[in-house]
């Protein structure tokens, strides 16, 4: 059975946090890997938090998984992703995904509620946090598409095996 909320939001920004940067010239090369993204505004690094604060371009989909391997791409690896979600009226509950645009997100420890506003939503996935927070996560989320990433092992969504989930936590 299909069992999906379709978004009624947009995702705007995001923090990315990087492991691994050590100088400026660390950093500068992230930076030039991510703002080569169509999907990418702007981009502000924070050398100090090994963050960058990203603006999307409006109307068009963000792939999470893009902004990844660009990082990677760098030679460093993301230790977080939140995406800064602008939500009317998004009904959100624990263990459902929600689409915006063609993306799935897999929402992950919580109660049922209606968002309205600004909200962060943290990717929990690997290769999207650190160790030690992946094995906390590894030992809340039973589903097998936590595991893999692929929503075809997602047990809420059948039949759409073109589309990727990403796990995520708002907070």
């Amino acid at each position: 059975m299909f069992y999906c909320i379709v978004g009624n939001s947009q995702i705007t920004g995001a923090t990315l946090q990087a492991s691994g940067l050590t100088c400026a010239l660390c950093a500068k090369s992230i930076y030039t890997n991510l703002t080569s993204l169509s999907f990418v505004e702007s981009v502000d690094t924070d050398l100090n938090a090994s963050s960058f604060l990203i603006s999307f371009r409006k109307n068009q989909e963000i792939v999470p998984g893009l902004l990844k391997k660009k990082v990677e791409d760098a030679g460093f690896s993301v230790s977080k992703l939140a995406f800064d979600i602008d939500a009317s009226n998004q009904t959100v509950n624990h263990d459902v995904p929600v689409k915006i645009g063609q993306t799935f997100y897999h929402v992950v420890n919580i109660k049922s509620k209606v968002l309205n506003g600004p909200s962060k939503w943290q990717v929990i996935d690997k290769g999207f946090v650190g160790p030690k927070e992946l094995k906390k996560w590894m030992s809340t989320v039973k589903d097998n598409c936590y595991q893999s990433a692929e929503i075809s092992d997602c047990p809420n969504i059948e039949n759409n095996t073109s589309f990727i989930t990403y796990h995520v936590i708002i907070k």
